[in-house]
């Protein structure tokens, strides 16, 4: 599998990671022995990229793994709360159900609105407390998330310098926060490794071929990260990232034409007051003003 660079890091990761929120409990909640296999199975093939949460419920399956394959992977997990002490105590937290004492990438996330990016950015704010978890050795790298605003993370990494950014990079993105018009150029700039998510439309495309194609080959892209449930899936992404090419033109259009159809139905969805499947093209809460020491929702 091809491998790239991740920004100025330094770092050499595959092109395609894996997303473990699908085997935790907002989703699947995959057993533990399935989601194992299917994480070993992963890092055999060469998924050597994982990502987690402590909102997934998938921590402790990934931790399991970690016993024996930790030095194999780069391994990145997530912090929602906005303040110094909160980012701490989920570090800490998160490390025990990882199995592990530091992870490669910390990434402050779903930084939907410029609220939550002062919030982030203030004194006593998420910066100081993953500026102590990387001080402290519980971290290698600073990362940040978003679904929604790529004009919101563009700032941020204008008035930080974030080593990444995880950002929805698939084609119904392109039909309505244009990232990379918006965000791509300003990562590129400033030396940001970017990963793509939301790239197969969190399932909803049957393009996927095309999908995680098209997401792959955006300019600037390191990585995509593709959630996957068991060991069949694993390989069907992977013979697509070991074969990866740009699209065509005309694969392009065909993707795009599929992916308005898809934006379209979820739109109507909206306005019915029903939440769509593409729930993060409207993903714009400011958990500053909901999280105090305790999450009061899930964001991913």
């Amino acid at each position: 599998m091809e491998r790239r660079q991740l920004g100025r890091t330094g770092v050499e990761v595959p092109i395609l990671g894996y997303g473990t929120a699908t085997l935790g409990h907002i989703e699947a909640d995959v057993p533990m022995d399935a989601g194992v296999a299917a994480l070993n199975h992963a890092i055999d093939r060469g998924i050597t990229y994982l990502d987690t949460s402590p909102d997934y419920g998938s921590e402790p399956i990934v931790g399991e793994v970690m016993k024996t394959r930790r030095s194999e992977v780069f391994l990145a997990t997530k912090c929602n709360l906005r303040t110094r002490d909160g980012v701490l105590r989920d570090m800490h937290d998160s490390l025990e159900r990882l199995q592990t004492d530091h992870v490669d990438l910390l990434q402050i996330h779903a930084v939907n609105t410029h609220a939550d990016l002062e919030a982030v950015l203030a004194p006593d704010g998420s910066i100081p407390g993953v500026e102590e978890a990387r001080r402290q050795g519980l971290c290698r790298f600073v990362g940040i998330t978003g679904h929604a605003r790529p004009d919101v993370l563009a700032r941020a990494i204008q008035e930080y310098p974030f080593d990444t950014v995880l950002v929805a990079l698939g084609a119904a993105d392109r039909l309505v926060s244009k990232p990379e018009t918006v965000l791509l150029p300003v990562a590129r700039e400033r030396g940001t490794g970017v990963i793509a998510m939301k790239v197969l439309l969190h399932g909803e495309i049957d393009l996927r071929d095309l999908a995680l194609r098209y997401s792959l080959g955006l300019d600037g892209v390191s990585l995509a990260i593709v959630g996957m449930k068991n060991q069949q899936e694993v390989d069907s992404a992977v013979d697509v990232a070991e074969n990866f090419r740009p699209l065509s033109e005309q694969e392009e259009e065909q993707l795009i034409a599929r992916a308005q159809e898809l934006v379209h139905d979820d739109a109507q969805k909206s306005q019915q007051g029903e939440q769509g499947p593409l729930f993060w093209l409207r993903d714009t809460s400011t958990l500053a003003w909901t999280y105090d020491d305790e999450p009061a929702l899930v964001a991913y």
